[in-house]
């Protein structure tokens, strides 16, 4: 099962920049994996156990509101 929900919003556990999960990677044979869209505009794949949720003081999404 995954940890976090596609759209959920989340950070490296060594900090950084935020992003959000735009899908779930779960293949049988591996540990889950998230494809992340991150603030800065690029996209990576990492495994559940190196995330973390952002915290909701300040954290930045991909959209913003007018």
């Amino acid at each position: 099962m995954a940890k976090f929900a596609v759209g959920a919003l989340v950070q490296l556990k060594t900090g950084g920049i935020h992003g959000y999960v735009e899908s779930q990677i779960e293949p049988d044979s591996d540990t889950p994996r998230a494809y992340i869209a991150w603030d800065d505009g690029s996209y990576s794949v990492h495994n559940e156990n190196e995330l973390r949720a952002a915290t909701v003081d300040e954290p930045r999404v991909y959209k913003k509101l007018a």
